[in-house]
Formats: structure tokens, sequence, C-alpha cells
């Protein structure tokens, strides 16, 4: 199964992205299924991109004019399928975000819209701030990631972007466990707790490979489905090529 047909990406779709654990490989896979299947697909981040991530994806547009921006868009779509667009080049080799509003202007030019919403520095799971995830008004369906490595670790700076946010939202404290619960909480309060209104959820755990994974992963889904996330997808992101995709 194709992470595209799993999230139930279609056209038209505007989606935001949020949470750790692989949410740039996970916007690259469905950026290529859908490039594949001969869908026009712009990446535009909210906050910031890793630019070596962004040059996977396709030809990485910046300006810090709207008009600019768009012009360049529909320039590179007559050679390429999938573009990354951002305000500028930062340092560290980052892709600068645009403002929501001007994901809203540019969603005409393409078929699919993907969002990297927020940051997580490369950890497996996070605590969401208040500012969090960056979502535009536009957004069909919001993607919450988080990667099952996580299950088990304590909550410490090495496995959880913003601890402290983390243990305020699932009440596991710091140095403690991340249980199943606190993880599916993470996701289904934290990146999923300011989803606009009519717009679709979905939870794609990341991580997950056959045998004792596969049922911790599993245990993470039932979590989520009674806090009333009914879309939970499992991958294998970001480790294996090709990556593999499971829906319970």
């Amino acid at each position: 199964m194709k992470l595209l047909e799993a999230l139930g990406i279609r056209s038209g779709d505007v989606v935001a992205f949020a949470g750790a654990g692989g949410k740039s490989g996970a916007i690259i896979g469905v950026c290529g299924e859908a490039a594949g299947e001969g869908f026009r697909v712009l990446v535009v981040p909210t906050t910031k991109m890793f630019l070596e991530e962004a040059s996977r994806i396709g030809p990485v547009l910046t300006s810090e004019n709207l008009s600019e921006l768009r012009g360049r868009i529909e320039e590179s779509f007559g050679v390429a399928r999938a573009v990354v667009a951002g305000s500028a080049l930062l340092s560290k080799e980052r892709v600068g975000g645009v403002e929501p509003a001007w994901v809203d202007a540019l969603v005409p030019l393409a078929d699919i819209v993907l969002v990297e919403a927020d940051g997580a520095r490369r950890r497996l799971i996070k605590g969401t701030a208040e500012h969090e995830p960056v979502i535009p008004a536009s957004a069909t369906l919001v993607v919450a990631v988080g990667n099952v490595e996580a299950l088990g670790k304590p909550v410490d700076e090495r496995y959880v972007h913003r601890p402290e946010v983390f243990s305020e939202l699932t009440g596991v404290g710091a140095g403690h466990t991340i249980t199943a619960s606190a993880f599916a909480r993470a996701l289904a309060q934290g990146s999923l707790g300011k989803v606009p209104g009519g717009c679709r959820k979905a939870v794609l755990i990341t991580g997950v490979r056959p045998g004792l994974v596969m049922s911790d992963a599993s245990l993470i889904a039932r979590e989520l489905w009674g806090m009333g996330v009914e879309n939970v997808v499992l991958s294998s992101l970001p480790r294996d090529e090709p990556v593999q995709v499971w829906t319970l």
C-alpha cells in the first residue's frame, strides 16, 4: 500500500504534516508517489525545512515576494512535477517558511499541496507548543507524525522535542517512561489539537517493522482510536527503501 492511499490524500488536498520522527521523510514519500501518478505537487514549509531534504523533492524556489514566488512556481511546473517553495535560504542550510496566507494563495497552482507545519529537531516525538503547528486555513487534512521508537524511552531531550511541554500535556514527568497512552495523547491533543473545523485528521506512526514493534504500534493505535482518531497508518519510515505501509 502507498502512503498516498493509506493517508487518504487525493487531488485538491492541502495536507499539513505536524509532529516528529519522520515528517520530512513522509512528505518526500508522499510527494514521490503523487508526482509519479502525474500530480503537480507543491511542498511549502510554514516554519523551516532542511535544504538537504527539500532538494530531494525537486527545484527549491525562494522569494520574499508572493507574486514573484508564484511566478517561479508556475515556471518550474513546466519542467518538474514537484516543487518546494519558501521565503528564503537560511543559515544552517534551511529553507525558511512562508506565512499561512501565502500557502492559501499558492494552492491553485498545484494538484496537491504538502505543508511542513512545525519542527522537532529530529527527535522521535514532541511536545507541541502553543504557537504550533502553523496550519493554513486552506488545509483539508492534518497528519500527526510520531516514531514508535519513542515508546518506553524516558522523557528527556534525547528523544523528545520540548520535553517539558510533553510532560504538561501527557502527565508523564521528566525522566519517566513514555507509555502508549502518552504517545497517543501527544499526537491527538498536541499535533492534532488545533485542527480547523471540517479538516480531516490522520496519524502516521513511523519506525514500524513486523514483530514486537508492530505490536507496540498497535497499542498506540488503540489509544488513538479511543481519542477519536480513526485513520492510523503505520510505516517503516524513515528507514526502509522501499517504504512499507500498513493500515489497521
